[in-house]
């Protein structure tokens, strides 16, 4: 007995098809290829910071070599590489994209409830042969 796919390839390519055809694509792909980038640069610039120098030698009054003793850096905490400042930066341009995306579902949806109500406001004038006060004539319903 076959296991059923958890969705079928048609449904897939559909939703693939209406995503890459949205308005919010380029926005998408925009968000997050700045997002890579960025991180990218961020482990680059990190690393660059770490190259070892050679340590400048020292030389008592005879001319002989002297071990010299260097304290090390204050290390600040990190986290795979990334300061806590780092992370709050991302997570921050990660919640923006994403209410960015949800606001451009909800204007989507406005729009479709928009479309049908005009639709039917249509169809009502055409049916009445009245015509329809407009939108901003008709008083705004009470709450109970």
């Amino acid at each position: 007995m076959a296991q059923e796919p958890f969705f079928k390839q048609n449904d897939a390519q559909m939703a693939w098809d209406d995503l890459r055809t949205s308005p919010a694509f380029p926005a998408i792909v925009g968000g997050i290829a700045g997002a890579l980038g960025g991180a990218a640069l961020m482990v680059l610039f990190g690393r660059r910071g770490k190259k070892q120098e050679k340590l400048p030698l020292a030389y008592d009054e005879n001319g002989n070599q002297v071990k010299v003793v260097y304290l090390p850096q204050t290390s600040s905490p990190r986290i795979a590489g990334f300061t806590p400042t780092d992370l709050i930066t991302l997570a921050t341009i990660g919640i923006s994209l994403v209410r960015q995306i949800q606001d451009m579902a909800h204007i989507k949806g406005l729009e479709k409830e928009t479309e049908v109500l005009t639709d039917q406001k249509e169809i009502l004038e055409d049916k009445t042969g009245v015509q329809a006060p407009p939108a901003h004539a008709v008083p705004a319903a009470r709450e109970k």
